[in-house]
């Protein structure tokens, strides 16, 4: 299998959806993870695609859209949802829900599940108003079919008041049917959308389109939850809309775990502080921050003086704790203001705002001095070197880090335990 972070793949498995990680390369998304539910409904192995490109893997793809969609997300940065449609034998065999994201460490994440159940009930809805007995015998099998799925299905009037609701509405809001039933649908209203979202969703659905976003909605017990929600107008035979029916399901779930990749994305697993990518960041928006306000900042690089040695003579467990120990004496020293991260193995980059070189060099002295009398778990003692460098109009990021690294290379070379400026 390819180096795949492990707490990403536990982190997915949870989760009931289909999961599937991308990162784009050359024209191309590779698949970077897939989760349990993957291998299942695909019968197909981790091994067997992740590294793999898209478009090698499953080479009808830009057929149905989601080639399109995963490029949209990747260079806007904003979340899409999307109906694709399977076909076999050239006849569409189902319909699949795809909801993408984007990470903060630029891969996408996408969520589906199959719907062809679903799109069959929306299909077959409008024969809810027939009165013929044969209708009649259509509308109880597709009562008790709307009853049966998991889904939450919601059938209301023009106006947004509510005829039906099914089992799975009432037990994932709380309220009885009896509650819902002749209310409006801002009973669900969590007052966490603008006005402007709620005039968009009722512009589009009262023009004849189907309306698909993720919205967060209100439990009767004033608990918050998140709902992929599809409303779909149903008209009569003069094509005028006659109701709307909604299909959602509770993902909150889902975006509690998008959350967590988020954070793993950005966060470095063994100390908790920022990782190398969400430094790389800050460094870009420092330097944006410098152009337009001109207020200075610096970078001090850090290394653990020996650290191998520290490995070495005592293992590994010892060595993380170190890290650790390290990371949180820091995390106490510096500012608010001031971001801290492990640029990689014992090396970590404080980013220093409206600080110049000569306040850096002070800043990072006191932290020298701090660390070197600071004994860890009560046996261990540690010294770091610093480097030090500010940044200058000229500088991009690689050469202001190319500064301080070098900085750094330069105090270690004189002895270790001191701090040196570029």
């Amino acid at each position: 299998m390819q180096n795949v972070n492990r707490s990403v793949t536990i982190a997915i498995d949870e989760l009931p959806d289909n999961v599937v990680i991308y990162k784009f390369q050359e024209d191309d998304f590779i698949f970077v993870d897939i989760n349990k539910n993957v291998e299942k409904t695909e019968n197909i192995s981790r091994e067997t695609l992740i590294g793999k490109k898209l478009t090698e893997a499953f080479p009808g793809v830009k057929e149905f859209g989601l080639f399109d969609i995963l490029m949209q997300v990747y260079q806007d940065g904003q979340p899409r949802e999307l109906d694709t449609r399977l076909y076999k034998d050239d006849k569409i065999n189902g319909w699949r829900y795809n909801s993408v994201r984007k990470l903060a460490n630029g891969e996408l994440i996408v969520f589906y599940k199959d719907m062809t159940r679903c799109k069959q009930l929306e299909d077959e809805v409008y024969v809810l108003d027939k009165k013929t007995a044969q209708e009649r015998k259509k509308v109880n099998l597709l009562a008790k079919a709307l009853e049966q799925t998991d889904d939450m299905v919601m059938i209301t009037d023009v106006d947004g008041t509510i005829e039906y609701v099914n089992d799975s509405v009432t037990l994932v809001s709380g309220y009885t049917k009896e509650e819902l039933i002749g209310n409006q649908t801002n009973i669900f209203k969590s007052g966490k959308h603008t006005k402007e979202f709620y005039e968009n969703l009722w512009e589009t659905i009262l023009a004849g389109h189907n309306y698909i976003s993720v919205i967060i909605d209100k439990k009767k017990d004033g608990r918050l939850y998140y709902a992929d929600l599809k409303i779909t107008p149903i008209f009569d035979e003069h094509k005028n809309i006659q109701n709307f029916v909604a299909t959602s399901t509770d993902i909150t779930s889902r975006i509690e775990m998008q959350e967590k990749l988020q954070k793993l994305a950005t966060i470095d697993s063994l100390t908790g502080i920022y990782n190398r990518y969400k430094l790389d960041e800050a460094i870009l928006l420092q330097i944006e921050r410098y152009k337009r306000y001109k207020e200075p900042f610096s970078l001090c690089m850090l290394d653990i003086d020996h650290f191998k040695r520290v490995n070495d003579t005592y293992g590994h467990d010892v060595g993380d704790r170190v890290l650790q120990a390290l990371s949180r004496l820091v995390m106490g020293d510096i500012r608010k203001t001031d971001i801290f991260g492990r640029w990689g193995g014992e090396e970590f980059i404080i980013i220093l705002e409206n600080t110049n070189k000569e306040q850096a060099f002070i800043i990072a002295e006191k932290l020298r001095k701090r660390v070197e009398a600071t004994v860890i778990d009560e046996k261990y003692k540690i010294t770091i070197s610093i480097g030090v460098a500010q940044y200058e109009a000229s500088d991009s990021r690689e050469t202001l880090v190319k500064k301080v690294d070098e900085a750094l290379y330069k105090a270690k070379e004189n002895g270790r335990n001191q701090v040196v400026v570029a």
